[in-house]
Protein backbone atom coordinates (compact mmCIF):
# COMPACT_ATOMS: atom_id res chain seq x y z
CA UNK A 1 0.00 0.00 0.00
CA UNK A 2 1.46 3.28 -1.07
CA UNK A 3 1.08 6.09 1.48
CA UNK A 4 0.39 9.59 0.13
CA UNK A 5 3.28 11.97 0.26
CA UNK A 6 2.29 14.87 2.46
CA UNK A 7 3.42 18.40 1.59
CA UNK A 8 5.23 18.82 4.89
CA UNK A 9 6.87 22.06 3.95
CA UNK A 10 3.50 23.60 3.22
CA UNK A 11 1.93 22.17 6.39
CA UNK A 12 4.76 23.39 8.59
CA UNK A 13 4.73 26.81 6.93
CA UNK A 14 0.98 27.23 7.33
CA UNK A 15 1.15 26.00 10.93
CA UNK A 16 3.87 28.47 11.70
CA UNK A 17 1.80 31.26 10.15
CA UNK A 18 -1.19 30.29 12.30
CA UNK A 19 0.92 30.29 15.47
CA UNK A 20 2.45 33.64 14.60
CA UNK A 21 -1.00 35.07 13.82
CA UNK A 22 -2.37 33.87 17.16
CA UNK A 23 0.53 35.31 19.14
CA UNK A 24 0.35 38.55 17.16
CA UNK A 25 -3.37 38.83 17.90
CA UNK A 26 -2.70 38.24 21.61
CA UNK A 27 0.10 40.82 21.55
CA UNK A 28 -2.03 43.41 19.81
CA UNK A 29 -4.93 42.72 22.17
CA UNK A 30 -2.59 43.25 25.11
CA UNK A 31 -1.41 46.55 23.65
CA UNK A 32 -5.01 47.63 23.12
CA UNK A 33 -6.03 46.70 26.66
CA UNK A 34 -2.99 48.45 28.09
CA UNK A 35 -3.82 51.58 26.07
CA UNK A 36 -7.40 51.51 27.35
CA UNK A 37 -6.14 51.01 30.93
CA UNK A 38 -3.76 53.97 30.62
CA UNK A 39 -6.51 56.11 29.18
CA UNK A 40 -8.79 55.20 32.08
CA UNK A 41 -5.99 56.06 34.53
CA UNK A 42 -5.47 59.41 32.83
CA UNK A 43 -9.20 60.11 32.99
CA UNK A 44 -9.20 59.35 36.72
CA UNK A 45 -6.14 61.58 37.18
CA UNK A 46 -7.94 64.39 35.37
CA UNK A 47 -10.84 63.93 37.79
CA UNK A 48 -8.37 64.13 40.66
CA UNK A 49 -7.04 67.36 39.19
CA UNK A 50 -10.54 68.83 39.12
CA UNK A 51 -11.09 67.82 42.75
CA UNK A 52 -7.80 69.48 43.71
CA UNK A 53 -8.83 72.69 41.97
CA UNK A 54 -12.10 72.70 43.92
CA UNK A 55 -10.23 72.00 47.17
CA UNK A 56 -7.87 74.89 46.40
CA UNK A 57 -10.85 77.24 46.06
CA UNK A 58 -12.20 75.91 49.37
CA UNK A 59 -8.85 76.57 51.07
CA UNK A 60 -8.98 80.21 49.96
CA UNK A 61 -12.55 80.65 51.20
CA UNK A 62 -11.97 78.93 54.54
CA UNK A 63 -8.78 80.87 55.23
CA UNK A 64 -10.62 84.13 54.51
CA UNK A 65 -13.31 83.10 57.01
CA UNK A 66 -10.74 82.08 59.61
CA UNK A 67 -9.04 85.47 59.27
CA UNK A 68 -12.39 87.03 60.24
CA UNK A 69 -12.60 84.62 63.19
CA UNK A 70 -9.11 85.76 64.20
CA UNK A 71 -10.35 89.34 64.64
CA UNK A 72 -13.39 88.09 66.56
CA UNK A 73 -11.26 86.05 68.96
CA UNK A 74 -9.13 89.12 69.62
CA UNK A 75 -12.23 91.17 70.34
CA UNK A 76 -13.67 88.54 72.71
CA UNK A 77 -10.43 88.32 74.68
CA UNK A 78 -10.52 92.10 75.10
CA UNK A 79 -14.21 92.20 76.05
CA UNK A 80 -13.96 89.42 78.63
CA UNK A 81 -11.14 91.40 80.25
CA UNK A 82 -13.40 94.49 80.58
CA UNK A 83 -16.97 93.25 81.10
CA UNK A 84 -18.32 96.73 81.89
CA UNK A 85 -17.53 97.92 78.38
CA UNK A 86 -18.79 94.93 76.39
CA UNK A 87 -20.85 95.86 73.29
CA UNK A 88 -23.44 93.11 73.73
CA UNK A 89 -24.69 93.01 70.13
CA UNK A 90 -21.16 92.77 68.75
CA UNK A 91 -20.27 90.13 71.32
CA UNK A 92 -23.30 88.05 70.35
CA UNK A 93 -22.37 88.34 66.67
CA UNK A 94 -18.79 87.22 67.36
CA UNK A 95 -19.75 84.29 69.61
CA UNK A 96 -22.45 83.08 67.21
CA UNK A 97 -20.05 83.24 64.27
CA UNK A 98 -17.30 81.38 66.11
CA UNK A 99 -19.57 78.52 67.14
CA UNK A 100 -21.92 78.36 64.16
CA UNK A 101 -19.68 79.28 61.23
CA UNK A 102 -16.38 77.55 61.96
CA UNK A 103 -15.87 76.01 58.54
CA UNK A 104 -13.03 73.49 58.26
CA UNK A 105 -11.62 71.69 55.22
CA UNK A 106 -12.71 68.20 54.18
CA UNK A 107 -10.80 67.54 50.93
CA UNK A 108 -12.29 65.45 48.15
CA UNK A 109 -10.73 61.98 47.81
CA UNK A 110 -13.04 60.01 45.52
CA UNK A 111 -10.68 60.03 42.51
CA UNK A 112 -7.76 58.88 44.67
CA UNK A 113 -9.86 56.09 46.21
CA UNK A 114 -11.00 54.99 42.74
CA UNK A 115 -7.47 54.87 41.37
CA UNK A 116 -6.20 52.88 44.34
CA UNK A 117 -9.11 50.40 44.20
CA UNK A 118 -8.77 49.92 40.42
CA UNK A 119 -4.99 49.58 40.51
CA UNK A 120 -4.64 52.51 38.11
CA UNK A 121 -1.64 54.18 39.74
CA UNK A 122 0.77 51.73 38.12
CA UNK A 123 -0.59 52.74 34.71
CA UNK A 124 0.65 56.29 35.11
CA UNK A 125 4.28 55.26 34.56
CA UNK A 126 5.30 58.15 36.84
CA UNK A 127 6.64 56.71 40.12
CA UNK A 128 7.69 60.08 41.55
CA UNK A 129 4.26 61.59 40.97
CA UNK A 130 2.56 58.50 42.42
CA UNK A 131 4.77 58.68 45.53
CA UNK A 132 3.92 62.35 46.05
CA UNK A 133 0.22 61.67 45.59
CA UNK A 134 0.39 58.83 48.11
CA UNK A 135 2.04 61.03 50.70
CA UNK A 136 -0.40 63.83 49.99
CA UNK A 137 -3.56 61.76 50.40
CA UNK A 138 -2.49 59.24 53.01
CA UNK A 139 -0.56 61.68 55.21
CA UNK A 140 -1.16 65.38 54.52
CA UNK A 141 -4.85 65.11 53.67
CA UNK A 142 -5.59 62.64 56.46
CA UNK A 143 -3.95 64.99 58.93
CA UNK A 144 -5.80 68.11 57.74
CA UNK A 145 -9.08 66.21 58.15
CA UNK A 146 -8.14 65.03 61.65
CA UNK A 147 -7.08 68.57 62.59
CA UNK A 148 -10.41 69.94 61.38
CA UNK A 149 -12.27 67.38 63.47
CA UNK A 150 -10.22 68.23 66.56
CA UNK A 151 -10.80 71.95 65.98
CA UNK A 152 -14.56 71.39 65.77
CA UNK A 153 -14.57 69.16 68.86
CA UNK A 154 -12.66 71.75 70.89
CA UNK A 155 -15.12 74.46 69.91
CA UNK A 156 -18.10 72.22 70.62
CA UNK A 157 -16.76 71.48 74.10
CA UNK A 158 -16.26 75.19 74.79
CA UNK A 159 -19.70 76.05 73.45
CA UNK A 160 -21.51 73.33 75.40
CA UNK A 161 -19.72 73.34 78.72
CA UNK A 162 -18.11 76.71 79.41
CA UNK A 163 -19.65 79.64 77.57
CA UNK A 164 -23.27 78.93 78.64
CA UNK A 165 -22.19 79.42 82.28
CA UNK A 166 -21.29 83.07 81.66
CA UNK A 167 -23.17 84.07 78.54
CA UNK A 168 -26.88 83.99 77.66
CA UNK A 169 -26.81 83.70 73.88
CA UNK A 170 -30.59 83.97 73.45
CA UNK A 171 -30.81 87.30 75.28
CA UNK A 172 -27.30 88.54 74.46
CA UNK A 173 -26.24 89.23 78.04
CA UNK A 174 -23.65 88.20 80.58
CA UNK A 175 -24.81 85.86 83.32
CA UNK A 176 -22.03 86.86 85.72
CA UNK A 177 -19.48 89.54 86.34
CA UNK A 178 -17.28 87.29 88.45
CA UNK A 179 -13.74 88.08 87.33
CA UNK A 180 -12.47 84.53 87.81
CA UNK A 181 -15.25 82.91 85.82
CA UNK A 182 -14.88 85.40 82.99
CA UNK A 183 -11.10 84.95 83.03
CA UNK A 184 -11.53 81.19 82.72
CA UNK A 185 -13.70 81.53 79.62
CA UNK A 186 -11.44 84.23 78.19
CA UNK A 187 -8.43 81.95 78.53
CA UNK A 188 -10.30 79.12 76.85
CA UNK A 189 -11.14 81.39 73.92
CA UNK A 190 -7.50 82.46 73.84
CA UNK A 191 -6.40 78.83 73.67
CA UNK A 192 -8.78 78.11 70.77
CA UNK A 193 -7.58 81.30 69.10
CA UNK A 194 -3.86 80.62 69.31
CA UNK A 195 -3.84 76.82 69.47
CA UNK A 196 -6.35 76.27 66.70
CA UNK A 197 -7.52 79.31 64.72
CA UNK A 198 -4.04 80.75 64.04
CA UNK A 199 -2.42 77.32 63.77
CA UNK A 200 -5.13 76.14 61.36
CA UNK A 201 -4.61 79.23 59.19
CA UNK A 202 -0.95 78.29 58.85
CA UNK A 203 -1.76 74.61 58.20
CA UNK A 204 -4.24 75.54 55.46
CA UNK A 205 -1.67 77.86 53.91
CA UNK A 206 0.87 75.04 53.67
CA UNK A 207 -1.77 72.63 52.39
CA UNK A 208 -2.72 75.12 49.69
CA UNK A 209 0.90 75.43 48.57
CA UNK A 210 1.14 71.64 48.26
CA UNK A 211 -2.05 71.63 46.23
CA UNK A 212 -0.62 74.28 43.91
CA UNK A 213 2.50 72.18 43.33
CA UNK A 214 0.55 68.98 42.63
CA UNK A 215 -1.92 70.74 40.34
CA UNK A 216 0.94 72.03 38.19
CA UNK A 217 2.61 68.60 38.17
CA UNK A 218 -0.56 66.78 37.14
CA UNK A 219 -1.32 69.35 34.45
CA UNK A 220 2.20 68.91 33.08
CA UNK A 221 1.92 65.10 33.14
CA UNK A 222 -1.43 65.05 31.34
CA UNK A 223 -0.23 67.54 28.74
CA UNK A 224 2.91 65.50 28.15
CA UNK A 225 0.74 62.43 27.58
CA UNK A 226 -1.54 64.29 25.15
CA UNK A 227 -4.57 64.06 27.38
CA UNK A 228 -7.13 66.70 26.46
CA UNK A 229 -8.00 68.63 29.60
CA UNK A 230 -10.94 70.88 30.23
CA UNK A 231 -9.89 74.44 31.08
Amino acid sequence: MNLPILPWNKIIGEGALIIVAVYLAIFLEGISQDRVARQSAHTALAQMLEEMREDRADVNEIRAEQFVRDKQYQALEKWFSSPDSIPLDSMKEAIDAIFLENRTLYPRRSAWATMVAAGQLSKLDAPDLVARLGNFYESRTARIIDNGNDFDEGLNDLGRNSVPKVWDSGNARLLTTDVRELATVRNQFRYIHIGWNLWYLDALGNYGKTLDSLILEIESYLKKNNFEMTP
